[in-house]
Protein backbone atom coordinates (compact mmCIF):
# COMPACT_ATOMS: atom_id res chain seq x y z
CA UNK A 1 0.00 0.00 0.00
CA UNK A 2 1.33 3.05 -1.23
CA UNK A 3 1.48 6.77 1.23
CA UNK A 4 -1.41 8.09 -1.02
CA UNK A 5 -3.63 5.47 -0.83
CA UNK A 6 -2.69 5.56 3.00
CA UNK A 7 -3.48 9.28 2.64
CA UNK A 8 -6.85 8.45 0.76
CA UNK A 9 -7.81 5.97 3.45
CA UNK A 10 -6.81 8.02 6.61
CA UNK A 11 -8.90 10.90 5.25
CA UNK A 12 -12.10 8.60 4.76
CA UNK A 13 -11.83 7.45 8.37
CA UNK A 14 -11.80 11.04 9.84
CA UNK A 15 -14.37 12.17 7.47
CA UNK A 16 -16.36 9.03 9.24
CA UNK A 17 -15.94 9.82 12.42
CA UNK A 18 -16.70 13.36 11.89
CA UNK A 19 -20.28 11.94 10.74
CA UNK A 20 -20.82 9.56 13.11
CA UNK A 21 -19.85 12.39 15.68
CA UNK A 22 -21.74 15.05 14.02
CA UNK A 23 -24.83 11.99 13.95
CA UNK A 24 -24.20 10.98 17.48
CA UNK A 25 -24.52 14.30 19.13
CA UNK A 26 -27.59 14.72 21.64
CA UNK A 27 -29.73 17.96 20.89
CA UNK A 28 -33.27 17.19 22.01
CA UNK A 29 -33.80 17.65 25.68
CA UNK A 30 -36.39 14.78 26.91
CA UNK A 31 -37.42 16.82 29.85
CA UNK A 32 -39.19 19.49 26.97
CA UNK A 33 -41.28 16.34 26.16
CA UNK A 34 -42.48 16.18 29.33
CA UNK A 35 -44.54 18.44 31.95
CA UNK A 36 -41.93 20.46 33.52
CA UNK A 37 -41.00 19.72 36.71
CA UNK A 38 -41.50 21.91 40.17
CA UNK A 39 -40.41 20.34 43.19
CA UNK A 40 -41.56 22.15 46.04
CA UNK A 41 -45.20 20.85 44.75
CA UNK A 42 -44.62 17.51 43.31
CA UNK A 43 -43.15 16.46 46.89
CA UNK A 44 -45.79 17.13 49.34
CA UNK A 45 -44.94 18.80 52.74
CA UNK A 46 -46.66 15.54 54.16
CA UNK A 47 -47.28 11.94 54.08
CA UNK A 48 -47.92 9.24 55.61
CA UNK A 49 -46.29 9.49 59.13
CA UNK A 50 -43.74 12.46 58.07
CA UNK A 51 -44.50 16.44 58.63
CA UNK A 52 -41.88 18.73 57.72
CA UNK A 53 -40.23 19.88 60.31
CA UNK A 54 -37.85 23.16 59.60
CA UNK A 55 -34.37 22.52 60.17
CA UNK A 56 -31.07 25.09 60.62
CA UNK A 57 -29.98 24.72 56.89
CA UNK A 58 -26.06 24.20 58.45
CA UNK A 59 -27.43 20.67 59.59
CA UNK A 60 -27.74 19.79 56.28
CA UNK A 61 -25.22 18.90 53.71
CA UNK A 62 -25.28 20.58 50.84
CA UNK A 63 -22.66 18.70 47.53
CA UNK A 64 -21.57 21.80 46.77
CA UNK A 65 -21.44 26.38 46.98
CA UNK A 66 -24.92 28.10 46.07
CA UNK A 67 -23.60 29.28 42.78
CA UNK A 68 -22.31 25.87 42.05
CA UNK A 69 -25.76 24.22 42.70
CA UNK A 70 -27.14 26.78 40.21
CA UNK A 71 -24.90 25.76 37.88
CA UNK A 72 -24.96 21.98 37.72
CA UNK A 73 -28.75 21.80 38.61
CA UNK A 74 -31.61 23.10 37.42
CA UNK A 75 -33.83 22.78 40.45
CA UNK A 76 -32.86 21.99 44.06
CA UNK A 77 -35.45 20.73 47.31
CA UNK A 78 -34.16 20.12 50.91
CA UNK A 79 -36.59 19.10 53.58
CA UNK A 80 -36.34 17.77 57.17
CA UNK A 81 -38.90 15.64 58.50
CA UNK A 82 -39.76 13.95 61.63
CA UNK A 83 -42.28 11.08 62.79
CA UNK A 84 -44.64 11.22 65.63
CA UNK A 85 -41.75 9.54 67.57
CA UNK A 86 -39.67 12.74 66.83
CA UNK A 87 -37.42 10.70 64.51
CA UNK A 88 -35.83 12.99 61.83
CA UNK A 89 -35.16 12.55 58.13
CA UNK A 90 -33.08 14.81 55.91
CA UNK A 91 -34.20 14.90 52.23
CA UNK A 92 -31.99 16.57 49.27
CA UNK A 93 -33.26 16.17 45.67
CA UNK A 94 -31.76 17.78 42.94
CA UNK A 95 -32.87 17.81 39.40
CA UNK A 96 -30.87 18.46 36.76
CA UNK A 97 -31.94 18.99 32.96
CA UNK A 98 -29.10 17.91 31.11
CA UNK A 99 -27.40 14.60 32.47
CA UNK A 100 -24.14 15.32 29.94
CA UNK A 101 -20.71 14.42 31.52
CA UNK A 102 -20.24 18.05 32.18
CA UNK A 103 -23.58 18.53 34.23
CA UNK A 104 -23.80 15.33 35.36
CA UNK A 105 -25.52 14.58 39.35
CA UNK A 106 -22.98 14.77 42.05
CA UNK A 107 -22.21 11.78 44.24
CA UNK A 108 -22.74 12.48 48.24
CA UNK A 109 -19.46 9.70 47.79
CA UNK A 110 -17.84 12.84 47.12
CA UNK A 111 -19.75 15.69 48.12
CA UNK A 112 -19.78 14.43 51.81
CA UNK A 113 -15.74 13.84 52.29
CA UNK A 114 -15.79 17.83 50.51
CA UNK A 115 -17.38 18.73 53.59
CA UNK A 116 -15.05 16.89 55.94
CA UNK A 117 -17.35 13.67 56.70
CA UNK A 118 -15.62 10.12 56.46
CA UNK A 119 -17.10 7.78 54.55
CA UNK A 120 -16.32 4.67 56.61
CA UNK A 121 -18.82 2.09 54.62
CA UNK A 122 -20.06 1.78 51.64
CA UNK A 123 -22.59 -0.70 49.90
CA UNK A 124 -25.62 -1.26 47.44
CA UNK A 125 -28.93 -2.13 48.44
CA UNK A 126 -32.30 -3.21 47.17
CA UNK A 127 -35.08 -1.15 48.48
CA UNK A 128 -38.44 -2.33 49.18
CA UNK A 129 -40.42 0.61 47.44
CA UNK A 130 -44.78 -0.12 46.58
CA UNK A 131 -43.82 -4.05 46.47
CA UNK A 132 -40.85 -3.73 44.05
CA UNK A 133 -37.18 -2.95 43.84
CA UNK A 134 -34.86 0.42 43.90
CA UNK A 135 -31.58 -0.12 43.16
CA UNK A 136 -30.05 2.58 46.01
CA UNK A 137 -26.72 2.85 47.55
CA UNK A 138 -26.33 3.31 51.29
CA UNK A 139 -23.38 5.02 53.05
CA UNK A 140 -21.90 5.00 56.92
CA UNK A 141 -20.25 9.05 57.29
CA UNK A 142 -19.28 10.61 60.31
CA UNK A 143 -17.75 14.07 61.32
CA UNK A 144 -16.48 14.25 64.71
CA UNK A 145 -19.60 13.02 66.74
CA UNK A 146 -22.25 13.63 64.15
CA UNK A 147 -22.68 9.64 62.93
CA UNK A 148 -24.67 10.10 59.59
CA UNK A 149 -25.84 6.78 57.61
CA UNK A 150 -26.93 7.94 53.99
CA UNK A 151 -29.26 6.63 51.20
CA UNK A 152 -29.41 7.93 47.65
CA UNK A 153 -29.70 7.06 44.30
CA UNK A 154 -29.91 8.65 40.77
CA UNK A 155 -32.49 8.08 38.15
CA UNK A 156 -31.42 8.85 34.62
CA UNK A 157 -34.80 8.95 32.39
CA UNK A 158 -36.84 6.01 33.23
CA UNK A 159 -33.40 4.11 34.39
CA UNK A 160 -31.93 4.07 37.93
CA UNK A 161 -28.45 2.62 37.20
CA UNK A 162 -26.89 0.65 39.57
CA UNK A 163 -22.85 1.12 38.48
CA UNK A 164 -21.30 3.76 36.30
CA UNK A 165 -20.79 2.00 33.71
CA UNK A 166 -24.52 1.53 33.54
CA UNK A 167 -25.53 4.72 33.41
CA UNK A 168 -22.73 5.59 30.66
CA UNK A 169 -25.03 3.21 28.72
CA UNK A 170 -27.76 4.72 29.78
CA UNK A 171 -26.97 7.74 28.60
CA UNK A 172 -25.22 6.16 25.37
CA UNK A 173 -28.72 4.79 24.34
CA UNK A 174 -30.22 8.22 24.83
CA UNK A 175 -27.30 9.32 22.73
CA UNK A 176 -27.35 7.59 19.71
CA UNK A 177 -31.58 8.83 19.38
CA UNK A 178 -30.15 12.20 19.69
CA UNK A 179 -32.04 12.84 22.93
CA UNK A 180 -30.61 14.13 26.49
CA UNK A 181 -31.42 12.41 29.61
CA UNK A 182 -32.82 14.79 32.68
CA UNK A 183 -32.70 13.36 35.97
CA UNK A 184 -32.63 13.22 39.51
CA UNK A 185 -30.46 12.35 42.97
CA UNK A 186 -32.33 11.94 45.70
CA UNK A 187 -30.55 11.66 49.33
CA UNK A 188 -32.10 10.58 52.14
CA UNK A 189 -30.06 10.73 55.19
CA UNK A 190 -30.59 10.32 59.43
CA UNK A 191 -28.32 11.59 62.36
CA UNK A 192 -28.49 8.24 63.82
CA UNK A 193 -25.45 5.86 65.45
CA UNK A 194 -27.43 2.74 64.88
CA UNK A 195 -26.82 2.40 60.76
CA UNK A 196 -28.53 -0.65 60.76
CA UNK A 197 -31.80 0.78 62.23
CA UNK A 198 -31.48 4.13 60.18
CA UNK A 199 -31.29 2.33 57.12
CA UNK A 200 -34.21 0.88 58.02
CA UNK A 201 -36.31 3.60 58.52
CA UNK A 202 -34.69 5.79 55.88
CA UNK A 203 -36.18 2.49 53.51
CA UNK A 204 -39.77 3.59 55.15
CA UNK A 205 -39.25 6.94 54.54
CA UNK A 206 -38.41 6.40 51.16
CA UNK A 207 -41.24 4.03 50.71
CA UNK A 208 -44.42 6.86 51.96
CA UNK A 209 -42.08 10.01 50.00
CA UNK A 210 -42.81 7.32 46.25
CA UNK A 211 -46.54 6.51 47.41
CA UNK A 212 -47.52 10.52 48.20
CA UNK A 213 -45.85 11.46 44.81
CA UNK A 214 -48.56 11.64 42.18
CA UNK A 215 -48.63 8.79 40.01
CA UNK A 216 -47.50 10.28 36.57
CA UNK A 217 -44.49 11.64 38.19
CA UNK A 218 -43.24 8.75 40.36
CA UNK A 219 -41.19 7.15 37.72
CA UNK A 220 -39.22 10.51 36.85
CA UNK A 221 -37.98 9.98 40.91
CA UNK A 222 -37.45 6.02 40.91
CA UNK A 223 -37.48 5.02 37.46
CA UNK A 224 -39.04 1.84 36.08
CA UNK A 225 -39.01 0.11 39.29
CA UNK A 226 -38.34 -3.49 38.97
CA UNK A 227 -40.18 -6.65 40.79
CA UNK A 228 -38.13 -8.50 42.80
Amino acid sequence: MNLRTKQWILLAVMLLSATLGAALQPHIYISDELPPVDLKTMVPLAFGEWRESPLVMTQIVNPEQQETLERIYSETLTRSYVNAQGYRIMLSIAYGKNQNKALELHSPEVCYPAQGFTVTERQKSLLSILGKNLTATQIETNMGQRFEPVTFWTAIGTTVPSTTLQKRLVEFRYAITGRIPDGFLVRVSSIDKQTASAYAMQTRFANDLVQAIAPQNRERFVGDLQHP
